[in-house]
């Protein structure tokens, strides 16, 4: 995969440079982060002090995709957004179906399971960590859960959210890039309750607010950046319950320095905290189904030095499969304003009344 700081200079720093003149705007970021971190620019060529993260929604390589991929190959989801996840250190997201051909179903409205042979799909895409902690990684019981962990192992696909019991469950995964060492928690608040492990029963790790705390300050000790990602929120709402707020700051508080959700199948808002930025849904990614809600979606890219975030970007896809068919699209022009002005709409409540998304599709996040 192409992932290097290198990229952070060349092809990040200056395209949004480029929109950033093209569509008037007064402020360009680039002189900003020169006066805020003078170290990111001298030491790119000497040292990695910068590392960069993207994320995506739910990812369910099942259902109605399983005949796309019977006929063009696992690769076909990911073909149009693969080059993005590979230009980053790490691509992040929530495998929201089991790799698995055994197990028994798990009574309930929708199950999924993905063939494991088609785990390679996953790899050539670019993604890195995968959070298990969902409300369908045991929808075919616990074999379907050790089949999915030993195909991501066989893959060397790094895993959090789900094991054996509570205790490995949440203890999540770190992840190397040269010195800088990435930790990845992921916790599961959805439903059914029947699949969150004990200290005896497999399942996804729930974030009880003593071991969520404990188990992030540990994190922060042995990392140098922690990412919490959360299933939690209402299918399809566009703004997040007010517990997940109160997860999110409390994540944070505890020294988490980015925070992910998924399960509503489309955006919620974006919220700057305490110099940190919480993405409250990212929505669906590759997802196989043909929703007339799940229209569009994003990829958020991040990027961090050793003082903490420096910037975000949102870039706009859409996710409706009956235009896509089940393969992502960056949104360009008139399409990808509206998602950005959209997202702007749903987030200003959580900051304040202030727009924090450029047109460019920029956050500064300090």
């Amino acid at each position: 995969m192409i992932k290097g700081t290198l990229w952070f200079f060349g092809l990040f720093f200056c395209p949004l440079i480029l929109q950033g003149q093209a569509s008037g705007e007064t402020e360009i970021f680039y002189p900003t982060l020169i006066n805020r971190r003078v170290s990111v620019l001298s030491d790119l060529h000497d040292s990695p002090s910068v590392i960069s993260l993207a994320a995506v929604g739910d990812l369910m390589m099942g259902g109605r995709l399983l005949p796309m991929i019977h006929a063009r190959g696992s690769d076909y989801p990911f073909d149009s957004t693969r080059i993005v996840l590979q230009s980053v250190d790490f691509a992040f997201a929530n495998l929201e179906a089991p790799f698995t051909h055994t197990g028994e179903t798990f009574d309930k409205t929708y199950t999924f399971h993905v063939p494991p042979e088609y785990a390679d799909g996953v790899v050539h895409a670019g993604l890195d960590v995968l959070t298990l902690a969902n409300n369908h990684i045991l929808d075919y019981g616990p074999e379907g859960l050790f089949s999915t962990i030993n195909v991501l192992d066989s893959l060397h696909i790094a895993h959090c959210g789900a094991d054996c019991n509570l205790e490995k469950a949440e203890k999540g995964v770190i992840v190397n890039k040269g010195d800088w060492r990435v930790g990845f928690l992921a916790y599961s608040m959805t439903y059914p309750t029947e699949f969150w492990a004990t200290s005896e029963q497999c399942g996804t790790a729930y974030p009880y607010p003593n071991r969520l705390k404990q188990t992030i300050q540990t994190m922060k000790d042995q990392t140098d950046l922690v990412v919490v990602a959360f299933h939690w929120g209402g299918e399809l709402r566009t703004e997040p319950k007010a517990y997940q707020r109160v997860y999110a700051h409390l994540a944070i508080d505890c020294g988490a320095d980015l925070v992910i959700g998924h399960h509503p199948h489309v955006l919620e808002g974006l919220e700057l905290y305490k110099g940190r930025l919480i993405a409250y849904s990212l929505g669906n990614y590759v997802f196989g189904s043909y929703s007339p809600n799940a229209k569009v979606s994003m990829v958020l890219q991040l990027f961090f030095d050793r003082l903490g975030p420096l910037t975000a970007k949102v870039i706009p896809i859409s996710v409706y499969n009956n235009d896509v068919q089940f393969q992502p699209k960056i949104l360009k022009g008139e399409n990808r304003e509206n998602v950005i002005q959209n997202l702007n709409d749903i987030s200003a409540d959580l900051n304040g009344g202030e727009e924090i998304i450029r047109s460019s599709g920029l956050i500064i996040v300090q």
